[in-house]
């Protein structure tokens, strides 16, 4: 059924999750994934994020699951994950929702949020 998987990091531990069940996931359906992260354009300076990815990318190594990572910078990341389901044809995305609201949904937005309302591919979110 999936044969492509869309994990989005941003290299928190609520995100963690995501990654590991959308390994799981594709492990147990022999499905490959990608792995992206988005460097938000106030955040490129302060980070080392190659870390993150192969972080994600030894997991996938370790779970016995083919594994790209991609790195976007200067986009939001909203667009950037749906850009990169459709670009790369994956029939998945599966990501973290931060469980942020009321205020701080206001101010900073749900990425999640942004993608289950724009993305046409099918999206799994982990709580």
């Amino acid at each position: 059924m999936y044969r492509h998987i869309l994990i989005p990091t941003d290299g928190s531990e609520l995100a963690e999750r995501g990654v590991t069940h959308g390994l799981a996931l594709a492990k147990s359906v022999g499905a490959k994934v990608s792995v992206i992260y988005v460097v938000e354009p106030l955040l490129a300076v302060t980070g080392d994020f190659a870390s993150v990815l192969d972080h994600a990318a030894n997991a996938a190594k370790e779970a016995g699951v083919s594994c790209e990572t991609i790195q976007v910078e200067n986009v939001q990341p909203y667009q950037a994950i749906i850009a990169a389901a459709e670009d790369r044809g994956c029939n998945l995305i599966v990501m973290s929702w931060h469980g942020r609201s009321g205020l701080s949904t206001l101010l900073i937005g749900s990425v999640t949020n942004k993608v289950l309302a724009y993305a046409k591919t099918p999206v799994l979110v982990c709580r």
